[in-house]
């Protein structure tokens, strides 16, 4: 599966909603909507809510479940926005007319051909691949048997039933033997809705299990910048992340040569076990025997950690304050008591609660949440009511002001006419 790639710089939405004294975007899950999501060109839309230190939920809205960019789609409505028939037919028409034809990454895609080029010419082989894109350009390449246009952040088939059909076919062939996914979301793309459709998917490959296979996993290889490692885990903790450094030959940061970084963030995570996979040796990788897997050269084995704890290429120092290896660029902060980059400012943000500043809880666990609503509705209230007072009034200023100006300006007329007879 592919979306469009965006740059790794692009902050997660849902990593910051839970820093104090910070703003972001937290995104609600299906299962907390009552209603159906409103269609954008992409399909369903998501639900967002800005989060801000002593401020929970504002109004919460609708956007683009694929872009975050407003330039690639700019679809916005509130929760409780109440939309004519003339607009949602209006947008309906729009949703008809614009099909979504993204900026690509080749990495899925590359794989997807590969597959089908060897299947080709080999008449033994029995390979087969099914490529989930939001492109729907590929649908001129690729039979319906071997695309499906897909929107992986929403697990929306664009073609509705007979593509799901599709893809629980190839899912459930052979009781699932031999399936392995393949997935190369954007960078910018948030990891929650990702593992929402994830999840969908292995369900629909588990039904087509045998109960004495019941306790199978999907393989799956996400590719994913490395510092995103602890939210995946969280949504999927069997997997782990390899130390193998993806490049991109149309990317302009994740590519080799002088143009590209030294080192890529990005990285496989998977749940299969890290010793059944060899990293290339002539690349610059080597097997730790104390770690059981394949590492890169500069990831050198830490004694007092027992285990390779590099996670972007380079060699990690061992704090002894913290317990633990941190970045080569990293020094140990007295006032901050943990490390930290020598330039870092010692009053930054701290994980807690955005409403009360607690550390040993979240703002949707926070037992002030409902008080806060309260206070946050009647502020909002008492805003709007002050608005539409300066509105009401700077509308009768001027006309109180134009019905002057029209009486001098007669006043004028009248006296000019007096002088001219």
């Amino acid at each position: 599966m592919a979306a469009p790639r965006d740059e790794p710089g692009s902050v997660e939405a849902e990593g910051s909603s839970g820093r104090q004294g910070s703003s972001g975007v937290k995104v609600v899950l299906p299962s907390d909507q009552a209603t159906p999501a409103p269609l954008c060109p992409h399909g369903p839309t998501l639900l967002f809510v800005k989060v801000n230190q002593g401020k929970e939920e504002t109004r919460r809205f609708y956007a683009c479940s694929a872009c975050r960019d407003r330039k690639d789609c700019n679809f916005f409505q509130w929760e409780d926005e109440k939309l004519s028939e003339a607009r949602l037919a209006a947008r309906e028409a729009h949703n008809q007319k614009c099909q979504p034809s993204l900026s690509r990454s080749q990495c899925v895609e590359r794989l997807h051909e590969l597959i089908r080029l060897k299947a080709s010419g080999d008449k033994k082989s029995n390979i087969k691949s099914l490529l989930l894109d939001i492109d729907f350009r590929y649908s001129q390449f690729y039979m319906e048997d071997s695309f499906c246009h897909y929107n992986m952040f929403n697990h929306h088939f664009f073609d509705g039933k007979a593509a799901l059909d599709v893809c629980r076919t190839f899912l459930q062939e052979d009781k699932g033997e031999g399936v392995i996914m393949v997935t190369d979301p954007p960078f910018g793309g948030l990891v929650e809705p990702l593992a929402v459709t994830f999840k969908k998917l292995i369900a629909m490959w588990k039904e087509g299990q045998s109960q004495d296979n019941g306790h199978k996993e999907l393989p799956i290889f996400w590719i994913f910048p490395y510092f995103f490692e602890a939210r995946i885990c969280q949504f999927f903790p069997s997997f782990c992340m390899l130390d193998y450094q993806v490049d991109y030959d149309n990317h302009a940061l994740y590519k080799h040569g002088k143009r590209g970084r030294k080192q890529s963030p990005v990285r496989i995570f998977t749940n299969i076990p890290p010793n059944k996979i060899v990293l290339p040796i002539e690349e610059g990788y080597r097997f730790c025997s104390l770690c059981q897997r394949y590492v890169s050269v500069e990831n050198q084995h830490c004694e007092h950690c027992n285990s390779c704890t590099s996670k972007d290429g380079r060699k990690w120092n061992h704090c002894f304050l913290c317990k633990k290896c941190v970045k080569p660029s990293w020094i140990h902060c007295n006032t901050c008591s943990h490390c930290a980059l020598p330039d870092h400012s010692c009053q930054g943000p701290k994980d807690g609660c955005f409403i009360c500043g607690e550390l040993d809880h979240k703002r949707s666990t926070c037992p002030n949440i409902s008080t806060t609503k309260k206070v946050n509705t009647a502020v909002r209230k008492q805003k709007h009511r002050k608005s539409s007072k300066m509105k009401m009034e700077t509308t009768k200023g001027q006309s109180m002001n134009h019905t002057s100006v029209t009486r001098k300006k007669k006043r004028r007329e009248r006296a000019h006419q007096y002088f001219c007879s």
